[in-house]
């Protein structure tokens, strides 16, 4: 075999080998929404990685408008939103006249939060609730259930909060004795701006 025809077969062996050993360029997964808090602009295609709890956190100034028996009494109510470890889960504490109500939220779609929780024995003064009310505390369970929206900008949040309140033990209201087991409820407007 001639020189020529040996260095043209080495270099052909050579090319075919170095070909077929090039890698296909490997394709980047990851959160692929802008909105998301985990967004990575490098990402091609969405591994359904994208979490939106951040969009959420944050303390708000709110104005409660209630149709019913809580009327008189919630009219404001001071919304604080704090992480969880669990990304698509919030802990929200709204401030209101019958004390702080504390409960869990879930991230819905990227810009809802439901809520559906229940506040066992929590104590209030019943006089917060009617003026005509005896002022001793009593034990009520407690339920809020809501779909809180924020806006695209992330400075509000709003919703209807369906809230109620189950007494434990009998209360007085304008001399006449309420049993335990009675029931107060109401559908709230809320808005929330955050500060």
């Amino acid at each position: 075999m001639k020189p020529l025809s040996l260095v043209f077969l080495t270099m052909l062996v050579l090319g075919l080998t170095f070909s077929a050993c090039k890698k296909e360029p490997e394709i980047v997964k990851g959160c692929t929404d802008p909105v998301g808090d985990n967004y990575n602009p490098q990402a091609e295609v969405s591994d359904s990685s994208c979490t939106y709890q951040k969009r959420f956190l944050g303390d708000y100034t709110g104005t409660l408008s209630c149709q019913g028996i809580f009327a008189a009494v919630f009219n404001t109510a001071d919304l604080s939103i704090k992480e969880l470890i669990n990304k698509s889960k919030v802990n929200i504490i709204l401030q209101t006249t019958i004390g702080p109500l504390a409960v869990e939220g879930t991230v819905v779609p990227k810009n809802q939060l439901n809520v559906d929780a229940t506040i066992p024995n929590l104590s209030i003064n019943p006089k917060t609730i009617n003026p005509q009310a005896d002022s001793t505390q009593v034990k009520v369970d407690a339920s809020v259930k809501t779909l809180l929206t924020v806006s695209d900008d992330n400075k509000k949040i709003t919703g209807v909060l369906d809230i109620k309140l189950v007494t434990k033990e009998p209360i007085t209201v304008s001399g006449i004795m309420l049993p335990a087991g009675f029931p107060l409820s109401d559908m709230c407007g809320f808005t929330g701006t955050k500060k």
